[in-house]
């Protein structure tokens, strides 16, 4: 350590004052350990008020006879209060909070005014204390040293400072501990004002995910915890608002928002005992933590509405709701949504309660069509999907000339048609996937042959307008001509499609394909439309077919469509051809092509080669 005759021999003059003595390594090693104790600290995540005050302490132990205090600006009022003084007492607490920065308001009101540090070394006297002087007094305090703390910017945001109850002026080493103090302070407050950020930043987040920006209500998120938190029965209403959608097109969604907070304050009104949420665009919940009378709310609500009108901008609406309840302990939510789609199966302005007996089918259908729709996607995903062929008999050469592609799902060993699987492709989005498919695997197996395939298509694949773009790359790479494949559609689709599918088939005609009318006279029969797209085919539905030798009215109406498809010069197929008496009819009415089990089942391969 440095002591008075080396100070003296080394700068060859008088022995210097306490406040020009040079750090030793000693005082170094002091501040190096504060700042390691500290950093731990930081690391270990401990509260940010926790380490100020064991910096504090520290500090106090290198300045012996003194208290050091941290101090906050306050952005609003301009003013400084104490936020860590472990050894001062709370009456002195007390006095310094509300401290005003300025000229003479002490060494921590002078170092936040000009962003500086201020060591006052006897402030009984300093005019800088001029306005603290009664209390520097009060407390003894003769010396005050003070550090401004800086944002990462270089705002003052507060102060360290350390109060001696002697008077004097810091050494070296006293400087630096207030530096290195005053810059932890800043990484601590730092740290701390990150954490605050993120968790108001994680509590918005959590607004946002369990509560509606428009109503403020509680959203679907919110209530099925709710739902599932709860041990008990509980009671769950679902209301839909009645022809919102068309308000929200005449209107503007602007005004269709405000009309939604209408509803919303009119629903807290109507049902004060029920916690609310909205849980869809124009949905909401009322929920009841305890069994209650659903059907006379929803009455007495509906008897309101029928006398009273929702008037937004001198504008008046008659509004209706259509609602679905449960009452239960496990599933309530989900019971109350069944419950809601069969009162939306009756129409507008109805209400079901859930009703284990009646409802239940329901869910077994739901059930079922989930256990069919993971089936799929593993079969899909495992080259389990595919095509079985079925010939179609030419009438006149007797041979069968041409094969329909139709999907089958295979599943540890058994076969499964698509009776068991085709509501899971329709409301999986699947009928596309499933074409494609079919289109590839088919093309394959007739590839270097002169047979004919045909191929299903539906409103989902004409609606995805890839068709043209997809036979017309696949029938390059199987060298099959387009003439080859018939793309069979139904009836529907021609009779009541859109302007877009209609010139899709026109395009594919153009192409080369041939076109076909699937299961003609099942519904809208629109001979008009078929004589527009040119179509080649027409396939009459089996139900005409399969009892045609002893139903009078199935043989007429398949007379009348024969007669029109040969006056227009269409090729006509009988579909569920299943025994000789069922043939021996369509051969009389002069049909061209029969399908069915009496010439081919459908099969992995193709049984005759052309």
């Amino acid at each position: 350590m440095i002591n008075k005759i080396d100070t003296f021999n080394r700068f060859g003059s008088e022995q210097l004052s306490e406040e020009q003595l040079p750090m030793s390594a000693e005082d170094l090693d002091k501040i190096l350990r504060l700042q390691q104790a500290i950093f731990t600290q930081v690391a270990d995540n401990a509260p940010s008020l926790d380490i100020l005050n064991a910096l504090c302490r520290m500090a106090e132990q290198l300045l012996p006879n003194s208290v050091a205090t941290v101090m906050l600006l306050d952005k609003q009022t301009g003013f400084l209060n104490v936020l860590v003084a472990p050894s001062v007492p709370a009456n002195g607490v007390n006095a310094l909070c509300g401290l005003s920065p300025g000229p003479g308001g002490g060494s921590c009101g002078n170092a936040v005014m000009r962003n500086e540090p201020v060591f006052v070394k006897d402030t009984f006297s300093d005019p800088r204390w001029a306005d603290l002087q009664p209390l520097a007094r009060d407390f003894n305090l003769c010396a005050c040293w003070s550090m401004p703390v800086r944002e990462q910017d270089g705002g003052v945001i507060g102060s360290f400072a350390l109060s001696s109850f002697e008077h004097r002026s810091p050494a070296g080493f006293h400087t630096r501990l207030l530096d290195v103090a005053a810059s932890m302070v800043s990484i601590v407050l730092t740290k701390q004002a990150q954490e605050q950020a993120l968790e108001a930043q994680r509590q918005q987040l959590l607004i946002a995910l369990e509560y509606d920006s428009l109503t403020g209500l509680p959203n679907q998120s919110k209530l099925k915890m709710k739902l599932n938190s709860y041990i008990g029965r509980q009671s769950l209403l679902l209301l839909n608002l009645d022809n919102f959608r068309f308000i929200n097109t005449a209107y503007g969604p602007e005004f269709g928002d405000r009309f939604l907070c209408e509803v919303t304050e009119l629903l807290a009104q109507q049902f004060p005992d029920a916690e609310l949420y909205r849980i869809n665009a124009d949905e909401f919940a009322l929920y009841y933590s305890s069994p209650v009378y659903l059907q006379q709310r929803i009455e007495r609500f509906r008897d309101y509405l029928f006398s009273h009108s929702l008037g937004i901008d001198n504008q008046m609406f008659s509004i209706t709701f259509t609602a679905g309840g449960a009452t239960g302990q496990n599933g309530v939510f989900e019971q109350a949504i069944q419950a809601m789609s069969q009162a939306k199966g009756l129409g507008k302005n109805r209400f079901h309660l859930y009703n284990a007996e009646q409802d239940e089918p329901d869910q077994a259908l739901r059930r079922n069509y989930i256990h069919w729709n993971g089936l799929l996607h593993r079969a899909l995903n495992s080259n389990r999907v595919m095509p079985y062929f079925q010939g179609i008999r030419d009438n006149v050469s007797g041979k069968i000339v041409s094969y329909e592609a139709l999907v089958r799902l295979e599943d540890n060993g058994t076969i499964y048609t698509p009776y068991h699987f085709l509501n899971a492709v329709k409301l999986s989005g699947l009928f596309p996937t499933i074409t494609r498919l079919m289109i590839d695997k088919g093309l394959a197996k007739i590839a270097g042959t002169n047979l004919m395939l045909s191929i299903n298509i539906t409103e989902d694949d004409l609606l995805m307008e890839y068709l043209e773009d997809y036979l017309s790359e696949k029938t390059r790479q199987y060298a099959v001509p387009p003439k080859q494949l018939v793309l069979e559609i139904l009836e529907g689709i021609s009779a009541t499609g859109k302007k877009n599918h209609i010139a899709q088939l026109r395009r594919l005609k153009a192409l080369g394909f041939v076109l076909a009318i699937d299961d003609f006279g099942t519904e809208y029969s629109n001979f008009e439309r078929i004589l527009e797209l040119h179509v080649d085919v027409v396939k009459i539905d089996a139900k005409y077919i399969k009892h045609i030798d002893t139903d009078t009215k199935s043989y007429e109406i398949t007379r009348a469509i024969v007669f029109f498809a040969r006056n227009a010069g269409i090729k006509t197929v009988a579909e569920f051809v299943h025994n000789e008496a069922v043939q021996k009819v369509v051969e009389s009415l002069g049909i061209d092509y029969s399908q069915g089990y009496l010439f081919s089942e459908p099969a992995a391969t193709l049984l005759v080669h052309e």
